[in-house]
């Protein structure tokens, strides 16, 4: 153990930083906050969220990598699941031993909508016009290889229309902004943004990921229902931490963290905004639902193209 981190007993002795591969303002900074909140008032140190934003997350993998215990990182089933099998080759480090999970944190559900203008009211609606468009229907994206370009790609794939993912910079909020200026035909929004923007008029929902209609769009029907089983990414966020941190302190942080997320008060928090709270039994069993996603992702990017190149 580096001479400048305490034994488990003594940690937190000092700020520990959290990571986010995201811009400010979309929902992995939100899950953040709330938990850096939350672990502040159980370990009584602060936890202190810093952006490190690029790379398809890549870059803060890499300060990961090679910090202590003292810098954490909030991921997502983008940078820790995905990432690790789209960007393999930009990869200049082995992912299994350089980064572990220590629990999963909460799950986002996703509306797909498409802009007002498009003068869809239904799904059916927006796969007919999409099938007889003249070009490809464009979906945002932050980045070319996320679950957003995957989940478009799919249901194109079908629905029988042709997709082209366009990534746009700025988070939920670039992308919507795109989408209300016309430079899109679809998104897979959070639940709080596609709320606010379909309040506005200027979206409309169209189906939504998961397993159960979103008591925020009542009327709105899953995508499973609508004939496309399958198709939508579970959106969960995780806690990590770089493998020289000892198992005693991230048995510790898990500890700390399922005691945190699970007081009425943070749940509530992540009701709000449309999500729940989703920690691991343990940090065994986060690692090994990873490595079962991860085989997923390796046979869905197999069968059908991202453009990554």
């Amino acid at each position: 153990m580096p001479a400048d981190v305490p034994p488990p007993s003594a940690y937190p002795a000092r700020p520990v930083r959290l990571l986010v591969p995201f811009p400010p303002g979309g929902s992995t900074e939100f899950t953040a906050r709330t938990v850096a909140e939350a672990l502040q008032e159980i370990l009584d140190q602060p936890f202190i969220v810093e952006p490190r934003v690029g790379d398809a997350g890549l870059t803060a993998l890499r300060e990961l990598l090679h910090a202590d215990a003292y810098t954490l990182m909030v991921g997502s089933v983008n940078t820790n699941s995905i990432a690790p099998v789209v960007f393999r080759r930009e990869m200049d480090f082995d992912y299994d031993a350089a980064i572990v999970g220590v629990s999963r944190l909460a799950e986002f559900p996703r509306v797909l909508v498409t802009g007002s203008s498009a003068r869809a009211i239904a799904l059916p609606e927006f796969i007919a016009a999409a099938r007889t468009a003249r070009g490809k229907v464009k979906n945002g994206t932050d980045w070319i290889g996320s679950y957003p370009d995957i989940d478009a790609v799919l249901l194109g794939k079908a629905a029988g229309f042709a997709v082209v993912n366009l990534p746009k910079a700025g988070g939920a909020e670039g992308l919507l902004a795109a989408l209300i200026n016309g430079e899109l035909d679809m998104l897979f929004l959070n639940v709080r943004t596609a709320s606010m923007a379909a309040g506005a008029g200027h979206v409309t929902p169209l189906a939504v990921t998961g397993p159960t209609r979103l008591p925020a769009f009542p009327d709105v029907p899953t995508l499973e229902e609508s004939g496309f089983s399958g198709i939508g990414t579970r959106h969960w966020h995780g806690l990590f931490a770089s493998s020289r941190t000892s198992g005693e302190i991230v048995d510790l942080l898990h500890g700390a963290v399922t005691r945190a997320l699970n007081s009425d008060e943070v749940r509530a928090r992540f009701e709000w905004v449309g999500a729940r709270v989703a920690t691991s039994a343990s940090p065994r069993q986060f690692a090994e639902e990873l490595r079962e996603e991860r085989a997923r992702w390796e046979r869905i990017v197999a069968d059908i193209d991202l453009a990554v190149t």
